[in-house]
């Protein structure tokens, strides 16, 4: 698995940069140059973006006991993102790093487990709402034609039957039976069979927080719907910057198509390729350019490598036992 992510992201960035000189690297030059001194502006959005994100994160933690602060579970989901988009683990190696991190500090496994298995689910709903609402923008302002807005349903149906069919397992002693499952046909690894009773202990650990912490979930869901309102406005504040500005409705809608192809090229490590690649057909669509829409992916692309630079810097100065 890691050799194919490995090779699907060669693929994918020679594809990227042959589509960047096709569009011309003087004119995306231009582009970078209006931008200027201003560029620090965009780093604050996806800051207020954690910053929610982390909030979430601590209220999926019932128990103040060791509770980790505010300011600690900012700089983990940090890691944990860099760790999920940059190594070719399909996004769980920054999970299992927030995991180890927390029992660090004291709070149980199954605890620590279910709270980022929890927010997992949630953010991938919250993620499928937010994907309607840019579907729903683009009809209202007819900013896209009704063909290519039909190529994109399927795409939202996969994302939200995927994250309600792994919030749905997560009452129902997931782990546990699929442990069984896989033993039944002889696949079970030797050391997963051993923790089947730690296994077993985080089912019943995700069941009791759905049943006795919904509120929780519900307030966790409106946080992560929030962030992802937030993540909307940096698409508005680089097409200022780029000398371009679009209204608020385009900046939603472009940025939660453009996160929905990210997101279903999780196969390839920080989705390069794809979610250039969807920036750039959907500014066409939305009769921006071509070129804009590469200048406005590689923008995202350094305000991502500062953050996830971070988020490598905080990874290596934890380094939370195994």
């Amino acid at each position: 698995m890691r050799r194919l992510r490995l090779i699907l992201l060669a693929v994918a960035t020679v594809f990227l940069l042959g589509m960047l000189k096709e569009l011309g690297w003087a004119d995306l030059a231009r582009y970078f140059r209006r931008v200027g001194y201003y560029w620090p502006f965009l780093l604050a959005p996806y800051g207020l973006v954690n910053c929610l994100q982390a909030f979430a994160w601590g209220y999926l933690l019932p128990h103040k006991t060791n509770r980790p602060s505010f300011g600690r579970l900012f700089l983990l989901r940090l890691a944990g993102d860099a760790l999920n988009q940059l190594t070719p683990t399909a996004s769980v190696g920054g999970d299992a790093f927030r995991v180890q991190s927390l029992k660090a500090l004291g709070i149980p496994w199954e605890e620590a487990t279910a709270s980022v298995v929890i927010q997992k689910g949630i953010l991938v709903l919250s993620l499928v709402l937010y994907v309607i609402l840019g579907l729903v923008l683009s009809v209202a302002m007819h900013a896209l034609e009704a063909s290519r807005l039909s190529l994109l349903v399927p795409a939202v149906l996969i994302l939200g039957a995927g994250g309600l069919g792994f919030l749905l397992v997560q009452n129902r002693g997931f782990c546990v039976r699929a442990v069984r499952l896989l033993e039944k046909f002889g696949l079970c690894p030797a050391m997963l069979k051993a923790r089947e009773q730690e296994l077993a202990l985080l089912d019943s650990c995700l069941a009791a927080f759905y049943r006795e912490h919904r509120a929780r979930c519900l307030f966790a869901f409106v946080l992560f719907c929030l962030a992802w309102l937030v993540h909307g406005i940096e698409v508005y504040v680089i097409f200022r910057l780029l000398g371009h500005p679009i209204d608020w409705g385009l900046a939603l809608s472009l940025d939660a198509l453009v996160t929905l192809g990210a997101a279903l090229g999780f196969m390839i490590p920080a989705s390069v390729g794809v979610q250039d690649g969807c920036a750039i057909l959907l500014s066409f669509g939305f009769n921006l350019g071509a070129t804009l829409g590469a200048a406005f992916s590689v923008i995202r692309r350094l305000r991502e490598a500062f953050w996830l630079s971070l988020g490598l810097l905080v990874a290596a100065r934890t380094r939370p036992p195994r």
